[in-house]
């Protein structure tokens, strides 16, 4: 893929943060990158390898150090492979509490019960 038409970071983004999970060989496809490429991400100590060429993922390695994607990591082999990408704003709203909407319902408490005074005769 020439360089003029490999993703923008906005463009990357977009593509990953549209669906709740993206296979590393699904983003080269989508985008034509070599499949030879590796890489190496990095965040908070934790260092993996990457399927994607070092323009790319330098993009999703500051997307993940912002917390807007996550990363899955390969437990068939011993080397950290990052072999997935997630978006955070799912993973945070399956812990937030919300209805699924993004509403987040008002709680007021409940109003007392009204009873009618005893009508003397």
């Amino acid at each position: 893929m020439s360089a003029s038409k490999r993703p923008s970071t906005s463009s990357l983004r977009r593509y990953l943060t549209s669906r709740p999970y993206i296979a590393v060989a699904d983003i080269r496809r989508r985008f034509g990158l070599e499949p030879d490429d590796m890489s190496v991400v990095s965040r908070n100590g934790t260092t993996a390898y990457i399927g994607l060429p070092e323009r790319e993922a330098t993009k999703l390695q500051d997307l993940w150090q912002r917390d807007e994607v996550g990363v899955q990591l390969s437990v068939e082999v011993r080397a950290p492979v990052v072999v997935g990408i997630f978006p955070m704003r799912i993973a945070r709203f399956v812990t937030d509490h919300s209805n699924g909407n993004g509403y987040h319902p008002h709680h007021e408490p409940m109003p007392e019960p009204v009873h009618p005074e005893p009508h003397e005769a």
